[in-house]
């Protein structure tokens, strides 16, 4: 479990991270509005999380780069995952607290379970690989 000051800068870390890569994926793009242009990002201190909101069209590429930075930095303690209620919303959260509401993350990819069988089950092809 993190301290205070260590959850604040891997935040700071993930959120730098999402806006370089997403600006430099922008710069591909013809076409994009201003509006487009930047993720907004929020921090709630209480469930020790890191909310995004961005629009419906962008939101499963952002969730990859997301998921990319996590493991390319080895940061492991924080899973992905889509806000239930409002679809255009991204989370990042403790891994601990995405198990406790049920969705399991592989380690190695991020791919998201329903239950830690099938995340033991999908592990194996990264070990026979």
């Amino acid at each position: 479990m993190f301290d205070y000051i260590e959850r604040e800068i891997i935040k700071s870390v993930i959120i730098h991270d999402i806006n370089t890569e997403y600006q430099h994926n922008l710069k591909n793009h013809t076409n994009v509005r201003d509006e487009d242009k930047d993720i907004n990002a929020g921090i709630d201190n209480d469930r020790h999380i890191i909310t995004l909101d961005k629009g419906k069209g962008d939101i499963q590429k952002i969730e990859r780069i997301i998921k990319d930075i996590l493991i390319k930095r080895r940061i492991d303690d924080y899973v992905v995952i889509q806000d239930a209620k409002e679809k255009d919303k991204i989370i990042i959260l403790e891994r601990e607290h995405g198990e406790q509401i049920g969705i399991y993350h592989c380690r190695h990819c991020g791919m998201a379970f329903e239950d830690e069988i099938q995340l033991t089950a999908h592990q194996r092809i990264h070990f026979f690989i």
